[in-house]
């Protein structure tokens, strides 16, 4: 709103100022009327010839009378009228000194020679090509206005049919494309919110697709063994066979409940956050707490932390920031063989953290698709691993909104290193 103000408004201002400096020029051009007119100059000259014998109460009778039988105005002053006045010193030298006035209106004035006299001659020049060209110039310069207006207002108005049309698509089909509004539109912020609408809304509707693929996949294969054997457990006599079908189906009801869980919390991470409460604190202390929660799951894998940020304070929000490497910690170690080791360290700009495992690691190509929701590498060997694809998505949205990001690289044991940058206080938004 400010910008759009203060640009129209500029707009306004030094358009008048350009445009009424222009036509000034030019109607001063056209309709300049010289001061050395010969008509008034002979005019002068008969009345100082008739005039230079008569004294003062004479001459002002005479200019009088005259005045009365032609269709001129004559006037008599005193030349201490015009004291202190460039006019004054003009007379005093003689010359004549013609002026115009409202109303198309001449008056010229002359001392007579040898007196303290000046006399002033007034006459209406014809009010033809004069005012109809002032009038002329005067549409022009408010028709020149309304077109600068114009055309300020054309971008910002064809901006603002470009983002109703795609207002209109979110109604009718729900996913808008990007509207493409150059940064120097008086809307550019407006359209970037929109895109960033756009793009949340193609996000939420494709985790949606996700996720009812996975509920109605991972469920539907639990459900079919839950069924299968309590048919079959009705039918078996066998009190210890009996025992475990009735175990397997309670297996299979705790992987339901565990990937209900799943669910809820990345649908909890999918509503975001409004702001991060960022707090200093000592990263290693975090990642102490998280091997340590961890190593009783995995007995044979090793952890190790090398800590390069000594006393120096990490600025995050820190129990996202604990999901984060708590859920890359557990899938390193779910793949890895025998080691795995996070690595704390910072640069100019950012903290880093990175978790390395010596399992078989990720190919290239798979990379950026294994932060992906729902996605699982089937290539891997150890594709049979417990997990439903959500952790490493949920990583990568908290990395987002600390303004850094989540990659993948291989280790120095050919294994995965997962990296996570985020920046340091005075470098976020």
């Amino acid at each position: 709103m400010n910008r759009a103000f203060i640009s129209l408004y500029l707009l306004i201002v030094f358009s008048i100022i350009g445009l009424g400096w222009g036509i000034d020029k030019v109607w001063q051009h056209y309709n300049y009327e010289p001061e050395d007119n010969p008509f008034i100059n002979s005019i002068f000259a008969l009345l100082e010839s008739d005039l230079k014998t008569l004294d003062d109460v004479a001459v002002a009778a005479k200019l009088n009378s005259l005045s009365k039988e032609s269709q001129v105005v004559l006037r008599i002053y005193e030349l201490t009228d015009f004291a202190s006045s460039d006019l004054g010193e003009r007379l005093v030298e003689g010359s004549v000194v013609t002026l115009t006035e409202m109303d198309q209106q001449l008056v010229s004035y002359k001392r007579l020679a040898n007196t303290d006299n000046v006399i002033s001659i007034e006459h209406k020049l014809a009010a033809t090509t004069g005012v109809v060209y002032y009038q002329v110039l005067l549409v022009f310069f408010y028709a020149a206005i309304a077109l600068v207006v114009y055309f300020w207002l054309w971008p910002l108005s064809r901006d603002l049919r470009l983002l109703e049309t795609q207002t209109r698509k979110l109604g009718r089909d729900g996913v808008p494309a990007a509207v493409e509004i150059g940064p120097r539109s008086a809307i550019y912020d407006l359209a970037q919110s929109f895109n960033r609408m756009s793009d949340r809304i193609r996000e939420l509707i494709s985790t949606h697709k996700e996720m009812t693929y996975a509920v109605s996949h991972e469920l539907r294969t639990p459900l079919a063994r839950m069924k299968f054997a309590l048919e079959m457990a009705a039918d078996i006599p066998d009190r210890e066979l009996q025992t475990k079908k009735l175990a397997g189906i309670r297996e299979d009801i705790s992987e339901m409940e565990n990937l209900i869980n799943e669910l809820l919390t990345y649908a909890g991470f999918e509503q975001g956050v409004s702001k991060l409460n960022l707090k200093p604190g000592h990263l290693s202390s975090l990642v102490r707490d998280v091997l340590k929660a961890n190593r009783g799951l995995m007995v044979d894998i090793r952890h190790s932390m090398v800590d390069k940020l000594g006393e120096t304070q990490v600025f995050c929000e820190w129990y996202l920031m604990e999901r984060a490497i708590h859920n890359i910690v557990q899938n390193a170690q779910r793949y890895a063989h025998s080691r795995v080791r996070i690595t704390l360290d910072a640069d100019d700009k950012d903290y880093i953290v990175r978790i390395e495992d010596d399992g078989p690691g990720i190919a290239e190509e798979d990379r950026k698709r294994v932060f992906s929701s729902f996605v699982r590498l089937r290539q891997n060997t150890n594709f049979d691993k417990s997990g439903f694809g959500l952790g490493l998505s949920i990583v990568h949205r908290i990395m987002e909104w600390h303004n850094g990001s989540a990659e993948v690289m291989e280790s120095c044991w050919q294994g995965a290193c997962f990296e996570l940058r985020w920046p340091q206080p005075y470098k976020l938004d």
